[in-house]
């Protein structure tokens, strides 16, 4: 008699592979600057538009004077709010866990992720909602179609005009939701003005750079970040997905803007995303810690487990409602 299959192998979970899914494509801390604050509230000083654009200079004779010119101030404000999540780590699990399973790391990523996801909603809400900015449009779904009714180039080369004229700047940075880019992928027009950039090896395509380079943008961002609306269950298979980047669920929006190279004084910017460092000097101990979040940890001895908890404090705001435009309703109407 020859062993059978069940006697020469007992299955056991692999060491090399694991299923988990999370978002990949969060934009949160790519649309606008990040700026470090010493105080979880204070004010940036604002200067009037008109002055700085106002014709004033004028002829001074011998012996006059130059005319004189001014300007006044104005403030905005912000408040930092945490967002934070924790996420308990039994004694037991950690010491039984299979190879394949890391508990403790992987609790670091799933809190931080949630913080992450968090972040994302704020600013990708502030976004997308038309009053903060001066300029928005709906499209009516202009931009599907891939013939000659696709209006995206010449909605976009008004933009462009339009926050120009707005601040004297072309904006420099596109956000594309992602069914949004991926309907924009098979429209001729685009098609027909880069069919040039490939070569046999790498066939012309629409990219996220060829795009950017097609409207002289210095970057595009794919907003291809989701959330589950689905109330969680007991079997763990709740899971409804929404897109976070559009105005109105499922119809797709992109937003042009003027970003800055670094946060500066006297510059424009369509937003700013105010960090404070609210635990500065706590005592529980440090497991991660970067410019924006944090990941502290402690021992509960009642539950006999491990607590890894992410946190970040911040606030999101349109700073410049002239530096961005909004396009909404740009696949469906």
């Amino acid at each position: 008699m020859q062993p059978n299959m069940t006697m020469v192998h007992q299955d056991a979970a692999l060491t090399n592979i694991s299923i988990a899914f999370r978002n990949q494509m969060f934009i949160a801390d790519r649309i606008f600057r990040n700026v470090p604050v010493n105080k979880k509230s204070d004010l940036y000083y604002t200067f009037p538009k008109g002055a700085w654009f106002r014709d004033e200079a004028g002829v001074r004779g011998p012996g006059s004077e130059a005319p004189e010119t001014g300007y006044n101030l104005g403030t905005g404000t912000y408040s930092c709010i945490e967002r934070a999540a924790k996420h308990g780590i039994p004694i037991e699990i950690i010491n039984n866990a299979d190879a394949a399973l890391q508990p403790w790391d992987t609790g670091v990523r799933f809190a931080t992720n949630k913080v992450l996801l968090s972040k994302e909603k704020v600013v990708s809400a502030l976004v997308c909602t038309a009053a903060n900015w001066t300029s928005s449009n709906n499209v009516e779904a202009l931009w599907a179609p891939p013939g000659e009714t696709n209006t995206f180039i010449t909605d976009m080369l008004a933009a462009k005009e339009a926050v120009r004229k707005l601040i004297g700047i072309y904006p420099n940075v596109l956000m594309l939701e992602a069914k949004t880019f991926t309907k924009l992928k098979q429209v001729a027009e685009v098609l027909e003005r880069i069919k040039y950039s490939g070569t046999q090896g790498a066939p012309a395509d629409v990219t996220a750079q060829t795009i950017a380079q097609l409207f002289e943008l210095e970057e595009v961002l794919i907003g291809g970040a989701i959330y589950s609306s689905a109330k969680e269950t007991k079997a763990g298979t709740d899971f409804t997905a929404v897109d976070l980047w559009e105005t109105n669920t499922t119809k797709g929006s992109a937003f042009l803007f003027y970003r800055p190279p670094a946060p500066a004084i006297e510059a424009p910017a369509a937003g700013y995303v105010f960090n404070w460092k609210g635990d500065a000097g706590q005592q529980s101990a440090i497991a991660q810690q970067d410019t924006y979040r944090t990941v502290r940890y402690w021992w509960e001895d009642a539950k006999k487990r491990w607590v890894v908890e992410a946190s970040e404090a911040f606030d999101a705001k349109a700073v410049g409602a002239d530096a961005g435009y909004l396009f909404y309703d740009t696949i469906v109407t």
